[in-house]
């Protein structure tokens, strides 16, 4: 029987520089003549950062298997996911999601739908962007997000993977394959999701009341709601490199989302000062919502010498669909109260945009200073439509005028830029200006409103400076300015109304925000411990908030550009590798906000913390071993706050056959409680709203996964900038929803 020896690559590093000092150069193989294999492993970190982009690898988190893409970000430094799964990056919901650095406008706009259903078997690496330069479009407060789905395995011609999972959350299955011939590169993936069998369900209970009234003093809603989705996402990239100066690639992507509301039962009543109950309405609202993003691109990259200087151009086309049906059958339990039997809710958004770039690249001195400049067009025409009907039976409702809505979106963005980077000795300075002009503005097709134009005008510089201590210790001091656009849902006038008391309405003179950032880190990432720290500064005078007013019972939410905000922060991550098989990383963060509202009468402040650990350790028979959690202590708003939450898991994994192609993985998380509860609180002057959510968060699945095929080459890409991250999303934000 042949004889198999597993050695580290750190460990030959050492072995190899202790022998020099006594022995013969070939002493360590000599050691192993007898071996009929020897088998150099070297251990990949899960977490890296540069102080300016950091990258989750999920391929080495095997306690990710199995689960959603949700799931592993909670795992993810520098990105938090609450209580109702909206999703945060550096405490904020405002950021891009990428796709293989290509923006996914719905992924943005639903990302934590999205990513719900999404499997985390068709992400390899997370990575989290926090320092866009000036080549990135200037909107983006948190920053990007950028899911990395190709692949490297060794030379062979093609590759693939394909896995199953199922969980007490849902099924999903993915499928992903790469192949070369001659100068032609592809791949493609398709992911599938399904919770039929185990619906997402939450309770939701707002109560809200009124200091102005004793007789209806205090509403008290009940919100039962179960939802199921079948989820389909699929790519397909291509290269064709005909000369060693030309590279064209074209890619096309696809997400869809089909979900349908099983229950949304609705109880509300209505008590004096005294508790006596006034009235009483019973809403059974069922229905579907679906969201539909596609697009596609063609770009081509020419190199003009062998020192780097090259040229790019590029198209892009995304189009997005966002429809909402619901259905609503009303009631008077107790008391007396209208309430209107039958209502049907439509509610549809298209995003339809058009990009076109050219960028120049020079690179000079050896490699040590580069130039870039580009020219940017982005081109939307999106549209909003909402349409209610009402009535005292189901076959007798007729359109509600008031109600309706139908309005397009107009925004024209033209943008150019330059920026710098060089080294000199063992400093690295980066620097950027980029000008952008928008022009924007609403067509109302319906209702009684004006339509508007406008044009905006924004210079955002950024500037970083880094000294380099050494290979692997780093001190990084930047400045960003960041700007933020209204979307169309912010600034639809049209109101939206999601049930009886909450409706959404937005404000067409919304204006983009400004926000500038200054932030300190330093970086030090050695074999055993490696990490950073950052301490930064956030501020912005007129940015976007959303807020709340109660009229006669009903509960609005709508935005204004009367935020002044201030925030320190810091935060920070450490890996540590304890030994070989064991491995430890932590991750926090530490803030105080000040915001309040222009005119004074608005304000609020507080401390807000958070922190996540990871522990791996590989046990006997190759076995992974896993656990993580995390707490967060709640976030800060301009008319209340959150309440904290907290989160964990473990899994266990084992690799069979030759290279680990198959991998077993089990995995649990939340699982000791039913519930995740969630709580936020709204303060209005006049009305006290305070909002508990219970969300069926715990999770026990099994998964399996195998790899084949040896293809090690990549598709190619131009690196043409197409990521387009300037419009202000609304993240998951919504009343009871």
């Amino acid at each position: 029987m042949g004889i198999r020896h597993y050695i580290s690559v750190a460990a030959v590093a050492t072995g190899a520089l202790a022998a020099s000092a006594q022995e013969p150069a070939d002493t360590v193989s000599s050691l192993y003549d007898e071996l009929d294999e020897l088998v150099i492993t070297a251990k990949k970190e899960v977490v890296k950062s540069d102080g300016a982009k950091l990258t989750y690898d999920l391929e080495q988190d095997d306690s990710s298997k199995g689960q959603s893409v949700l799931d592993a970000l909670r795992k993810v430094p520098m990105v938090t996911v609450d209580g109702q799964d909206n999703i945060y990056i550096k405490g904020s919901q405002n950021f891009r999601v990428y796709v293989n650095g290509k923006e996914d406008p719905m992924l943005t706009a639903n990302a934590s739908k999205v990513f719900k259903a999404m499997p985390s078997e068709s992400v390899s690496k997370i990575e989290v962007i926090t320092e866009p330069g000036a080549k990135y479009d200037a909107e983006g407060t948190g920053g990007i997000l950028n899911l990395v789905t190709e692949r490297k395995q060794r030379k062979d011609g093609y590759t693939g993977a394909v896995s199953l999972s199922a969980s007490s959350q849902n099924f999903g299955a993915s499928l992903y394959g790469r192949m070369k011939y001659d100068k032609v590169t592809a791949d493609a993936s398709i992911n599938y999701a399904n919770n039929d069998l185990q619906r997402q369900s939450n309770i939701n209970e707002t109560r809200t009341i009124d200091h102005t009234s004793d007789d209806m003093y205090e509403q008290i809603a009940r919100m039962d709601q179960s939802f199921s989705f079948n989820y389909l996402g699929a790519s397909l990239n291509l290269s064709w490199e005909p000369t060693a100066k030309d590279l064209f690639s074209f890619g096309a992507d696809v997400n869809d989302i089909d979900a349908k509301v099983r229950k949304l039962d609705l109880n509300t009543g209505m008590y004096s000062r005294a508790g006596d109950l006034r009235w009483a309405t019973f809403q059974k609202i069922r229905g579907t919502m679906k969201n539909l993003g596609a697009s596609g691109n063609l770009s081509y990259r020419r190199l003009l010498d062998d020192k780097g200087q090259s040229f790019t151009a590029a198209y892009r086309f995304n189009y997005g669909r966002n429809p909402w049906d619901l259905r609503y059958e009303n009631r008077v339990e107790e008391g007396e109260t209208f309430i209107i039997p039958f209502q049907h809710n439509l509610n549809n958004t298209y995003q339809r945009e058009h990009t076109v770039t050219a960028d120049y690249v020079n690179t000079f001195a050896d490699g040590k200073h580069t130039l870039e400049a580009g020219a940017k067009g982005i081109f939307r025409h999106n549209s909003a439509i909402t349409t209610q009907y009402a009535g005292m039976s189901d076959d007798a409702m007729q359109v509600v005028a008031d109600d309706n809505g139908h309005t397009n979106q107009i925004q024209n963005v033209y943008a150019a830029y330059a920026s710098y980077n060089g080294t000199f000795g063992n400093v690295a300075v980066t620097a950027g200006l980029r000008y952008e002009h928008t022009y924007m503005g609403l067509d109302f097709i319906s209702g009684n409103y004006t339509d508007f134009r406008r044009n905006l005008d924004d210079v955002v510089p950024n500037a970083a400076v880094t000294y380099m201590f050494g290979p692997a210790t780093n001190l990084r001091l930047a400045y960003q300015m960041r700007i933020n656009r209204p979307a169309i849902s912010q600034m639809n006038p049209t109101e939206f109304r999601i049930t009886q008391d909450m409706v959404q309405v937005g404000n067409p003179d919304l204006e983009s925000e400004r926000y500038n950032s200054l932030s300190l880190t330093y970086s030090n990432f050695g074999r055993v411990l490696g990490g950073n720290v950052t301490l930064s500064y956030y501020q912005s005078d007129n940015s976007i908030e959303d807020y709340v007013h109660v009229e006669n019972g009903v509960t609005y939410q709508s935005y204004g550009n009367f935020g002044h905000n201030r925030k320190a922060e810091l935060s920070g991550f450490l890996n540590w590798n304890i030994t070989q098989s064991m491995s430890l990383s932590v991750n926090g963060s530490l803030d105080f906000t000040s915001i309040r509202s222009g005119d004074g009468l608005l304000g609020n402040h507080g401390w807000n913390g958070n922190y996540g650990a990871n522990f791996n350790y590989t046990g006997p028979w190759r076995m992974k071993y896993s656990l993580y959690g995390g707490q967060s202590t709640g976030s800060v708003r301009l008319q209340g706050n959150y309440d904290g939450w907290y989160y964990y898991g473990l899994g266990i994994s084992r690799s069979f056959l030759k290279d680990d192609a198959l991998t077993v993985a089990v995995n649990a998380s939340s699982f000791l409680t039913k519930y995740t509860v969630w709580k936020g609180h709204t303060y209005t002057g006049t009305h006290t709203i305070d909002n508990t959510s219970y969300n069926r968060s715990w999770n026990v699945g099994i998964s399996l996964s195998w790899n084949f095929g040896h293809l090690q080459d990549q598709v190619k890409k131009t690196g043409a900038d197409l990521e387009n991250n300037d419009s202000k999303s609304t993240g998951s934000k919504g009343i009871g929803m």
